[in-house]
């Protein structure tokens, strides 16, 4: 049972490791879509809060890409950390 659940843990944190990076930029752009034309159709101000965890979705995708690959896949993301890192100059 406990090599059972070793191994699927195992398997999982794989699949986070090749897929999450992926994953994340493509849920992360999809929320941020579904909230702005949430936001557009009904005027709910409930669409922002899609379209906030969407952008903290895609950039978490870019920084695992980034720590995965050793480079930013995006200009844009590579810039936003580094303005977070050492501030507006």
């Amino acid at each position: 049972m406990i090599l059972s659940a070793i191994g699927s843990a195992l398997l999982a944190a794989l699949g986070f490791w090749i897929f999450g990076g992926f994953a994340l930029r493509l849920g992360g752009a999809l929320l941020v879509i579904a909230g702005a034309a949430g936001l557009a159709i009904t005027g709910d101000a409930n669409g922002l809060l899609l379209v906030a965890l969407g952008a903290a979705a895609w950039w978490a995708g870019h920084l695992h890409y980034a720590l995965r690959h050793g480079a930013w896949r995006s200009a844009l993301a590579g810039r936003a950390f580094e303005r977070l890192m050492h501030g507006e100059e």
